[in-house]
């Protein structure tokens, strides 16, 4: 008899300690770390909340919860938790201040990232110029991006290099102005999709609207302004070609960001690679 309860006690001492150990903070970090890189980022996401509540001056611990919800795809989330874990975002945490501002990026939201990032007293100016840069090309602006990277020199920062040869190359690629596009479809239909090298599309505007014009015309040769085949044809051929027009317009924004687009990626894979 005393033997078994000899055993009941170690089996429930053993239970309770093992119980115990299993949510001490060492144990609970190996489990979010594990959850993180299995891909698991929603349970991940509350073993971090746990830690974070353990240990909550641990700003590494901060970040990977925001990297998280991030990963999960709760961007407002995201959001909300960096502005309670840091009530004063101007003193968030370097690493912090990076994934808060990748969060904004996601969202599109470009200029709150770059001014963020601009506030941020954590950050290094090095990298508050890489980060502002890494906002501006993803608006397409290389402009304010290049001026930006001049400032900065190949040293101070390991981005820097690749960065500033990027925006150089993306400055020298011409683009194409959605505004002559238009005008030019506007004259002669086809001729702006012609001008962003779509030429497919603008031969085919230009015959179809041609031929409604035409038939058109004859419609109202043959049976004067009462012609309903002449009414037929004019309403579909100028309603195709304000069409036209616009889809000039929206061709030649869309050239521009095609030919930019293996620039972007570049920098977006040395800015995941870095951060």
């Amino acid at each position: 008899m005393k033997k078994k309860l000899l055993i009941l006690f170690i089996i429930f001492y053993s239970t309770n300690v093992f119980s115990q150990d299993l949510y001490n903070f060492e144990n609970t970090k190996k489990f979010a770390e594990y959850l993180a890189k299995s891909g698991q980022y929603d349970l991940a996401t509350r073993e971090f909340e746990r830690l974070t509540f353990m240990s909550p001056e641990n700003d590494t611990l901060k970040t990977s919860l925001l990297s998280m919800y991030r990963r999960s795809g709760k961007y407002d989330e995201a959001l909300i938790r960096g502005k309670q874990l840091y009530p004063e975002l101007t003193t968030m945490s370097a690493s912090s201040a990076v994934e808060y501002g990748r969060t904004l990026l996601l969202k599109s939201e470009y200029k709150s990232a770059k001014s963020f990032w601009d506030s941020n007293v954590k950050l290094s100016s090095a990298d508050k110029t890489i980060l502002s840069a890494t906002s501006d090309i993803l608006q397409d602006n290389y402009k304010s991006a290049n001026e930006l990277l001049q400032t900065i020199k190949p040293e101070d920062h390991r981005l820097a290099a690749n960065y500033k040869d990027l925006a150089e190359q993306a400055m020298a690629i011409k683009r194409k102005s959605p505004a002559v596009a238009g005008i030019m479809s506007a004259i002669i239909p086809g001729t702006g999709r012609m001008y962003v090298k779509d030429w497919k599309d603008g031969i085919v505007s230009l015959f179809f609207v041609g031929t409604m014009a035409v038939q058109s015309i004859r419609g109202f040769n043959k049976s004067g302004v009462k012609s309903t085949r002449g009414w037929i044809y004019g309403g579909i051929g100028f309603g195709f070609y304000l069409g036209n027009i616009y889809g000039s317009v929206v061709s030649a924004k869309g050239y521009n960001k095609k030919s930019h687009l293996g620039i972007r990626t570049k920098i977006e894979n040395l800015f995941n690679s870095y951060y």
